[in-house]
């Protein structure tokens, strides 16, 4: 698959953001998501609870740690929209409440809070 298909570039106020549309499988795919930002000049990323897999909640399978660390690794911005009333068991709600005032990733509530979120400087 053609790796433009799999993101949208994003214009919000002055910030470029990747919007990453293609499921995500494997933590391993963060390189991907990595090589579109530098693609299109930009250190921020918009995702989805849509493209997560199961696996990116389920804390044991440690795919969310692996995935956002090499985000983080490369300095990139990651806003990760997860339904407030989404159910992904008490571990993950655990992390969400620690994650929520995160530097480098943030999960928001809403589209329009994490886009808000990644146009600040």
């Amino acid at each position: 698959m053609n790796a433009s298909a799999r993101h949208a570039l994003l214009v919000h106020g002055q910030a470029r953001i990747v919007e990453w549309t293609h499921p995500l499988t494997d933590a391993r795919e963060a390189t991907d998501v990595v090589g579109a930002c530098f693609e299109h000049d930009t250190d921020r990323v918009l995702l989805d609870e849509a493209v997560l897999p199961p696996a990116f909640f389920a804390l044991r399978t440690r795919f969310a740690g692996e995935f956002l660390e090499k985000l983080q690794t490369y300095r990139l911005r990651a806003a990760v929209v997860v339904s407030p009333a989404a159910e992904h068991g008490e571990r993950f709600a655990e992390y969400l409440r620690e994650a929520r005032q995160g530097r480098y990733c943030r999960f928001l509530d809403s589209r329009e809070e994490a886009l808000a979120w990644l146009a600040r400087e």
